[in-house]
Formats: structure tokens, sequence, C-alpha cells
């Protein structure tokens, strides 16, 4: 299970900075208030989720709190610097650990880490699609980013370049 969770998060990481190059390269998408409010909150559910299983209690970052574009894609990145480092010191006995947090409503609850950290990978894929349709309707292209194109081009890293 650990190896299927290292791929999800190494496509979630690849796909979204192949989103993050398109929305750079797009003054309409670079100009758009939803779109930026989506990434942060897309972000802002990775930095969140990965403080529960540390034990931490973070609050969801808003799209003001980040003065620019800019600012969300550092913190994009920081937050998959954040993943790997956590992924690489997790070994498969770890998966199953009981994790109790309380979610956005005050709802306190007790899922395998496996569980939440699937979750995560998913809720991000979700709202990938959701900017991949408001690129489009930007007149932007967005980029191909499903798991079989990941695994087609062998699985590359991340480009946030």
């Amino acid at each position: 299970m650990l190896d299927l969770i290292r791929d999800l998060y190494a496509h979630q990481e690849w796909a979204d900075a192949e989103h993050w190059k398109a929305i750079l390269a797009s003054d309409a998408a670079r100009a758009d208030a939803d779109l930026k409010a989506r990434l942060v909150h897309l972000h802002g559910a990775q930095q969140v989720w990965l403080g529960r299983w540390q034990g931490l209690g973070l609050g969801f970052p808003k799209a003001e709190d980040h003065a620019s574009l800019e600012d969300t894609f550092h913190f994009a990145r920081a937050c998959h610097a954040a993943l790997r480092a956590y992924l690489s010191l997790r070994e498969e006995a770890d998966l199953s650990e009981a994790i109790t947090y309380t979610n956005l409503a005050g709802e306190t609850f007790t899922q395998p880490l496996y569980e939440l950290m699937v979750h995560l990978a998913f809720h991000s894929q979700y709202h990938r699609g959701q900017n991949a349709t408001r690129l489009r309707a930007l007149g932007t292209h967005a980029p191909g980013t499903d798991l079989v194109n990941w695994q087609r081009e062998g699985h590359p890293k991340a480009d946030w370049a």
C-alpha cells in the first residue's frame, strides 16, 4: 500500500506542477480570482491534512492570505516538499495508524492514515479537474494530467520550472 500511496503522491505533485505551468503561462488564468481561490484551497487542504497526520491543528488559508498568485505558487511548492518529506519517513506499518482529527465543522473522526492519504490524492485530483475546466473556459490550454498519462510518460518527477 505504501508504494501505491507514494505513486499517487508523485503523480499528484507532477500533475499540480503541470497545471501551474499552464496557469502561469496565461494572462487570463493569472488574473482569474476563482482559479486562485481554488488553488489556495487545493494546496491548503494538502497543508491541513498533513498537519492533521502530524497532530497539528492548522487553520485553512484563504485566498486573501496570498497577496499574489506567485505567493500561492510558492505555497504549493512548499506543501509538496512537506508531503514528500513526510512520506519519506513512513513505513508500511505506519499506514494503519489511527488518526483522530477535527474537521472544519468541528466534528471529530478517527480513521487509518492510509484512508486519509488516499482521500487527499483524490481531493487534489477533483480540484485539478475543476481547474482544467476553468482553464478551457478562459481559452487556455489545460494539460493532460491523468494518472495514466503520468504512467505512460515513465513516472516523471514534477517540473516546477
